[in-house]
């Protein structure tokens, strides 16, 4: 585990007011801004338990948004990109929405090509999280999920903490306990660019990667794994060492990039390396650590062609492959693939994945 160190204080906010699409009740968002002493900036809703904004400097202290975000809350329901969202119960895809559990077929909501994606057509990201301050340095979101919300059995009781160091390590804590049964694949949706978050598809492509496995999971045309676990060697995916992402990204099969990476020694519930994401002209640098044994990497080609689709932070346009999330989490479709680490949370016991985004410059 890194070393978190400590910060001065969190500022909170209203960041907007949410009114729920099925009971109507409204309710503030808080916003939490979160301030290292490297100068880096994180700033966490209740809305989804999101990352809303990360300001990071370059290697000339200049300070950008790392992330894609908007400046008002009301742009955050309206789109469908899970932009900074924590995502549950379920993290990428349940193939055709159907699992066995328990002696019974369970059907959870199709949303993504006949699939079901990021907890379903409401998942967690889009309601409005309870909020505490835990101490000087941490805050904590908690949800409640009722038995059949989007047709998962048991309750489940949800929380997410962040919590920001002084070196500029954002850790973050997921955990959940259920009272049956239940699917559990907790993680975070942020949609990083380090050149800055308006730099567009050109600077995308120039960020060099680096992951820490030998090992993927191969997809389907709608982006589920097949079952198989195939070596890296002599792929397009192969980031064992350096890659600039533009060398590679167009010999990635369709429908491109939006696989799960076996961690190499991974042993689950230890935080380890998972990968190291670096954009040279800019200096920033940015290392993920989890305890789960999968790192999924996702290069924005769900995002739109078309300017003005997708505004954000400054009227900027989030185009096609401007942006990456890399994340940890457990494989995709675990549920259905015993050969997989399972992903079942069974009642008594505690569901926890810990990541940590460590940001540095490099000159």
């Amino acid at each position: 585990m890194i070393e978190m160190g400590s910060i001065s204080n969190i500022k909170e906010d209203i960041f907007g007011t949410f009114i729920d699409p099925e009971t109507k009740l409204k309710s503030s968002v808080r916003r939490f801004t979160l301030s290292s002493e490297c100068g880096i900036e994180v700033k966490v809703m209740s809305y989804g338990a999101g990352i809303c904004d990360i300001i990071a400097p370059d290697k000339n202290g200049d300070k950008d948004h790392i992330i894609f975000g908007f400046e008002n809350f009301n742009d955050y329901t309206k789109q469908s990109s899970y932009i900074g969202a924590s995502i549950g119960r379920h993290f990428d895809r349940i193939g055709g929405g159907k699992f066995h559990l328990n002696g019974r077929d369970h059907q959870v909501t199709v949303n993504n090509f006949g699939n079901h994606v990021h907890g379903g057509t409401r998942g967690w990201d889009k309601y409005n999280w309870d909020a505490a301050l835990v101490d000087s340095k941490s805050v904590v979101f908690s949800h409640v999920s009722p038995a059949g919300d989007q047709g998962y059995p048991g309750d489940v009781l949800a929380q997410v903490k962040y919590t920001l160091g002084a070196d500029g390590a954002l850790q973050i804590d997921y955990t959940a306990m259920a009272t049956h049964a239940t699917p559990i694949n907790m993680s975070d949706h942020c949609l990083f660019n380090l050149a800055g978050h308006a730099a567009g598809r050109e600077a995308m492509m120039e960020h060099v990667f680096q992951v820490n496995a030998d090992t993927y999971l191969p997809i389907t045309e709608t982006v589920v794994p097949t079952g198989e676990v195939e070596s890296l060697q002599n792929t397009a995916l192969d980031f064992r060492s350096t890659v600039v992402l533009g060398k590679v990204i167009d010999k990635i099969p369709s429908p491109g990039l939006s696989h799960c990476f076996c961690l190499r020694n991974s042993k689950r519930g230890d935080m380890g390396f998972a990968a190291r994401i670096q954009h040279p002209s800019s200096g920033r640098v940015l290392e993920i650590y989890t305890t789960e044994p999968g790192l999924q990497l996702y290069s924005g080609y769900f995002l739109p062609k078309e300017d003005n689709q997708l505004v954000g932070f400054n009227g900027s346009s989030y185009k096609y492959q401007s942006a990456f999330c890399s994340l940890g989490q457990n494989y995709g479709d675990a549920v259905n693939k015993p050969h997989f680490p399972q992903s079942i949370l069974h009642p008594g016991k505690i569901y926890k994945h810990s990541m940590i985004y460590k940001f540095m410059v490099q000159e």
